[in-house]
């Protein structure tokens, strides 16, 4: 299985994680209005449409800090330095990235994965359920989904062993072992 490519383009990596969207939104969401019923999760719909601009800020600065956790990830777990990584826009798809230059474990990309997903998701999702803030739910929801394309190439990947030396592809979602 040497040096295959386990990449797909971003345009593809968000067509195959519609299945995840559908499962994020149902169990994420279903989840809060099972526990805090209907008319909570209604409230923090509406407070959030009327504070759309900060909704909107939220998740732009959300959108970029799902970037720089990977480059965390990648620089802290991987153990590298700030010149491995890259972090930009792709301009044709406005789609922010970030790329790591040297080939990392399996473990380290997988970690690197689902950092994003973690902290910006399913944390804040939990913490939802607990205190019963809706607007946080939809927060965690929309950065889980957001993470879909990640969650997809973490499903791609399943079978590599930890070891497995994998090198970051610079164009498209997944990697290529090497």
């Amino acid at each position: 299985m040497k040096n295959k490519d386990l990449s797909i383009s971003a345009i593809k990596a968000n067509l195959y994680a519609i299945p995840i969207v559908m499962i994020s939104i149902v169990g994420s969401l279903g989840s809060f209005i099972y526990i805090h019923s209907w008319a909570a999760f209604k409230d923090g719909f509406v407070s959030i449409y009327l504070y759309l601009p900060i909704f909107l800020i939220v998740f732009i600065l959300g959108t970029f800090l799902h970037e720089i956790l990977h480059a965390a990830s990648f620089l802290i777990f991987g153990k590298l330095n700030i010149k491995q990584i890259k972090i930009g826009i792709q301009w044709k798809i406005l789609t922010p990235y970030a790329h790591c230059k040297v080939p990392i474990k399996a473990k380290v990309y997988r970690v690197a994965l689902l950092m994003p997903a973690i902290i910006l998701g399913f944390l804040p999702l939990v913490i939802s359920w607990i205190w019963g803030w809706s607007w946080l739910a939809i927060y965690g929801t929309l950065f889980i989904i957001l993470a879909g394309g990640d969650l997809l190439v973490l499903w791609i990947i399943r079978a590599l062993d930890s070891n497995d030396l994998v090198k970051d592809h610079p164009s498209k979602c997944g990697c290529i072992i090497l």
